[in-house]
């Protein structure tokens, strides 16, 4: 996927929803692209804990085609549009990207299925885009990709071929390494089992996409290792202070290491007040330890190392 042109413009946002009669499952996009000016400038994605990303709401597209990368970012429980700081630095660069935010969900016994359904809110969201008048004509249909961060890098590999085996997420809370959210299922008497094994079993491959990169991706034990570089999409994976995954490795695919990041670096830096919110309720604040100046460090590592990527 050659790289766009570094764009003067400014960043541009719009916000899609994406519904289906057959899906009851609602999805909001936020849309960030090369912009031409105007629109009015907000900070997207900032809460009373993370710091918001600026664009330009409702700007005036840039013309042309370019690439597209659609963004499944966080786990089960993050905030919507918690990837706005990686969409706004590909937008910047020439990229548009659709970060996919779908409902967060209100218990374990709802959330088991997630594994699953993040991939097929990918294809949702690429079938609103490309029937969208406007941005179709904005995107480049040859240059589609797809990257995830934490759950979101999960559904990367699936939306590029990566086959679900269903007995080693099952057994995933049972392991030596247990899965993120395992506390939280054991908490509410939720086991993995209850999974819709059909759902998890099916080929969640979007043909549309070449490209597919994860983040830190949870469940990286459970895909099945020759599925990752059968079906000719590139899979890349990108690990914030962890070393490289063995089962990663015996599939073939690229990876790469920030050895001074961890994976609360993918989040948006914190506000002054974030640690001390976190802490009063009873949030891990750890996931502020690292300074402002510092994160925004490893988030242009990050885009850099996925720009890199979808140049090879």
């Amino acid at each position: 996927m050659p790289r766009p042109a570094l764009a003067d413009s400014p960043v541009g946002v719009r916000t899609l929803a994406a519904d289906s009669g057959d899906d009851p499952r609602r999805l909001s996009l936020s849309v960030w692209y090369p912009a031409e000016g105007g629109g009015t400038v907000e900070e997207v994605g900032g809460n009373a804990v993370f710091v918001g990303q600026p664009a330009h709401r409702d700007a005036a597209m840039a013309p042309g085609q370019h690439p597209l990368v659609l963004l499944s970012h966080g786990g089960l429980r993050s905030a919507a549009d918690s990837g706005a700081w990686l969409s706004g630095r590909l937008a910047e660069n020439g990229f548009v990207v659709v970060e996919v935010n779908g409902p967060r969900p209100d218990s374990a016994a709802g959330a088991v299925d997630e594994i699953w359904r993040r991939p097929q809110d990918v294809s949702r969201a690429l079938d609103r885009v490309l029937q969208d008048p406007t941005l179709s004509a904005m995107v480049d249909p040859a240059r589609i990709a797809v990257a995830g961060h934490a759950l979101g890098g999960t559904a990367a590999p699936a939306s590029g071929g990566g086959r679900f085996d269903a007995d080693a997420f099952v057994s995933a809370c049972t392991a030596e390494t247990e899965g993120p959210d395992c506390g939280w299922f054991r908490a509410q008497g939720v086991a993995l089992a209850e999974v819709d094994r059909g759902m998890l079993d099916h080929a969640h491959r979007d043909p549309r996409i070449g490209t597919a990169i994860a983040i830190d991706p949870e469940y990286a034990d459970v895909f099945r290792a020759p599925s990752l570089t059968e079906q000719g999409t590139k899979i890349r994976v990108i690990w914030l202070g962890a070393p490289e995954h063995p089962h990663i490795a015996e599939a073939g695919v690229a990876q790469m290491v920030i050895g001074t990041a961890t994976t609360y670096d993918a989040f948006p830096a914190c506000t002054p007040k974030g640690t001390f919110i976190l802490a009063e309720d009873g949030g891990d604040a750890t996931l502020c330890d690292t300074e402002a100046a510092a994160r925004a460090s490893i988030h242009d590592d990050i885009a850099e190392r996925i720009r890199t990527a979808l140049d090879q």
